[in-house]
């Protein structure tokens, strides 16, 4: 008969509660332990994680007076610490449980290895000793007591010796056979028990009544609080309110400068830093660097409305010039206030982007390409240079002074001979042989993009209707110049065709048709966007804080009207060994005419590395494809199909199969051949009676 009961020793509860937790602070701790799978990159050293400055590994490095104990690592040092506790007492209620598992070589104090003629051995010599008529009884032992101590051994031998007593522990785990059966409930006693009814009430009504409303009100307020890029509400409005279509980049380094994500409130009120000197200092040497490139530029030199504005502005032009600083505070500040930059230039570009404002969105696009670079914003000759390891602006100038082919960045250096660029480095830039090894190790690695095509089509249709659903469709690879050192210019070979010249539009096919309804049905490797796709590690960023995937943003603009076009749309894992073919769709114009538009690629990690290609849209009236079906004749099925087996039944029209046609069409081709061979004999014997024919006149 069973028997229900809630667990009074407690063992049963705490392993419930002791396998939840493991559940999830197992995973928890791999993560935090092993935050990626391998250091190294999936396309070599490139693109390896932890290629960064020594302030940042200093910054991000744990020790015992900085251990950076996030939320996350207090929740995994907190759970593993109540699993010790919780496995702790598991231990202990085992042991003093009364349910125990029946162990007749335990009973009996022999091993389990021991054989029939050493455990009868052992038996004897217990039954001589603890036998009731002959044991001793101690001063707090019963003769009830040894007499049943007498029956456990009797029973822990006959259960190892005896057939049928043996089978009865083999099957049931007991000498004495089936035994009573309970279930538990893995609850402890307490809980039901009337005395503890208000407390128990009490924890469910705080849980249940407080605790869960309070964090769903955090989770609301807390998103509703930011915008969906993560930025603070107030800031967006600020943007919003300040961001203009003409606005440069001091305006947009000041934007970002007064966003409430930098706003330091004991700073504002405290109204001095503690590195104040330190700090003037740094402002005193972004004020020279800025001096270099006009008037407009020097914001930091002035009155500020807060003292956290000017904090945060200094230290984000300091980024830029990679100015050192010998506070700790202020270094690790400095990086910190740079990758938060990058997040709030998202939500700028997210405002340009509903202006549809192309040229600040481009412009908003190279601010965070030179914040993830750390290079200065207003400097285009020397920074996509500085890119490049151990390179300073002084050395950057004197390559371009040596060789104008090193102002084309990258590639340009690239291809400035060896010994030139070795001169410059080595004996004038005191770098040294080692360190140029590196520089042109990663310079020969850099990944620039290659625009390989570009087009526009419709699915299924030869033309571009107006208002029709159209797919723009670019194939991109990155092309290192040591596995090809060509020049590119804006993503394009020097000497590469331009295929289309007067129209973009490339006629669909069926195959797009299926591709469109693989999307639709949710079919994810079918869908052209994951054609061509290679894994890609981490962008070479030795000053960003974080660890960044590259990624292109693929858009289409209008110069002339200073519009989007086409909405960006991020596209990654682009490599050197295939094709990455990206497809997205927008609308065609309302208009019918040849509209002329350019399409951007523009990478969010690298300088140098954006492509851009004019695109022609020829979008024509709907009649014209009502004429062009008209004139298509409906083509009757094969014969040798399902459709055309279908269309003989019921008499209607059917053409012959592939394989017939060819055949017929080589039969064709061989009676035209030998027509045309007789033709001609007959033309050559025409020709020659002619000529005797005129030979007879003559006579």
């Amino acid at each position: 008969m069973a028997e229900y009961k809630y667990d009074e020793e407690g063992g049963q509860f705490l392993t419930f509660v002791l396998t939840f937790l493991l559940l999830i602070l197992i995973p928890l701790t791999y993560s935090i332990l092993f935050p990626g799978a391998s250091s190294a990159g999936k396309q070599g050293w490139f693109d390896s994680k932890g290629q960064k400055v020594a302030d940042i590994k200093k910054a991000n490095r744990r020790t015992l007076t900085n251990p950076q104990l996030n939320q996350r690592i207090l929740f995994v040092l907190a759970g593993w610490t109540a699993v010790f506790y919780l496995f702790k007492q598991i231990l202990s209620a085992a042991s003093n449980s009364s349910h125990k598992v029946y162990d007749p070589f335990q009973i009996l104090g022999i091993a389990t290895s021991a054989t029939e003629k050493e455990i009868k051995k052992h038996y004897k010599r217990l039954s001589v000793k603890f036998h009731p008529d002959k044991l001793t009884l101690g001063p707090n032992q019963t003769k009830e007591e040894a007499e049943g101590q007498f029956i456990e051994l009797t029973k822990a031998y006959k259960s190892l010796t005896d057939e049928t007593i043996r089978k009865n522990f083999e099957l049931y785990g007991h000498p004495d056979g089936r035994q009573e059966m309970s279930m538990g409930i893995a609850l402890p006693r307490w809980v039901i028990e009337s005395q503890n009814n208000m407390y128990v009430l009490g924890a469910y009504g705080l849980i249940l009544g407080v605790g869960l409303p309070y964090l769903v009100a955090k989770w609301w307020y807390g998103s509703r609080s930011k915008t969906k890029d993560g930025i603070i509400n107030s800031t967006a409005q600020t943007y919003f309110q300040h961001l203009r279509e003409d606005s440069d980049v001091p305006r947009i380094m000041a934007l970002l400068a007064v966003s409430d994500e930098f706003n330091d409130e004991a700073l504002n009120k405290r109204g001095k830093d503690r590195e104040e000197e330190e700090l003037s200092r740094i402002q005193a040497e972004v004020v020279k660097r800025l001096e270099a490139y006009g008037p407009k530029h020097i914001l930091v030199d002035g009155e500020f409305k807060t003292p956290s504005i000017r904090k945060a502005l200094i230290l984000l032009y300091a980024y830029l010039f990679r100015i050192q600083s010998k506070s700790a505070s202020l270094t690790k500040a400095k990086y910190v206030n740079a990758a938060k930059a990058v997040q709030l230039l998202n939500g700028l570009m997210s405002i340009s982007l509903a202006h549809n404002w192309l040229d600040e969105t481009l412009l908003i696009m190279d601010v965070i390409q030179r914040l993830v670079q750390a290079v200065p914003v207003q400097d285009d000759s020397c920074a996509p240079l500085l890119q490049l390891p151990h390179l300073t602006p002084e050395i950057c100038q004197e390559l371009i002074k040596s060789n104008s082919m090193a102002s084309l960045g990258v590639q340009g250096l690239w291809k400035v001979p060896d010994a030139e660029r070795r001169k410059v480095i080595l004996n004038g830039g005191g770098v040294t042989a080692q360190e140029y090894d590196q520089i042109v190790r990663v310079m020969g690695e850099f990944p620039r993009i290659e625009l390989v095509d570009a087009y526009f089509k419709v699915s299924g249709e030869k033309l571009v209707t107006t208002g029709a659903i159209v797919q723009f469709v670019v194939k991109l690879r990155t092309l290192p110049m040591k596995r090809d050192g060509s020049l590119l210019r804006d993503g394009a070979r020097m000497d590469a065709k331009r295929v289309d010249e007067e129209t973009s539009v490339r006629p669909g096919s069926e195959e797009d048709d299926d591709v469109k309804l693989d999307a639709l049905i949710g079919r994810k490797d079918a869908s052209a966007d994951t054609e061509g796709k290679q894994p890609v590690g981490y962008a070479r960023a030795p000053y960003f804080l974080e660890e960044r995937k590259p990624s292109w943003w693929v858009m289409i603009g209008d110069h002339k009207m200073n519009r989007v076009i086409v909405q960006p749309s991020k596209v990654s894992d682009i490599g050197p060994d295939k094709v990455r073919t990206f497809s997205v769709q927008f609308q065609a114009p309302p208009q019918p005419g040849l509209y002329t538009f350019q399409a951007v690629v523009k990478s969010d990690s690298y300088l140098g590395s954006d492509a851009a290609r004019y695109v022609k849209l020829k979008v024509d009236d709907p009649s014209a494809l009502e004429e062009e079906d008209l004139e298509d004749e409906i083509s009757d099925p094969e014969e040798d199909t399902l459709a055309g087996q279908m269309a003989m039944m019921r008499g209607g029209k059917v053409k012959p199969s592939r394989a017939d046609r060819e055949s017929s069409e080589e039969e064709q081709d061989e009676s035209d051949e030998e027509d045309g061979s007789s033709t001609e004999e007959e033309e050559e014997s025409g020709e020659g009676s002619e000529s005797d024919s005129d030979e007879d006149d003559s006579d």
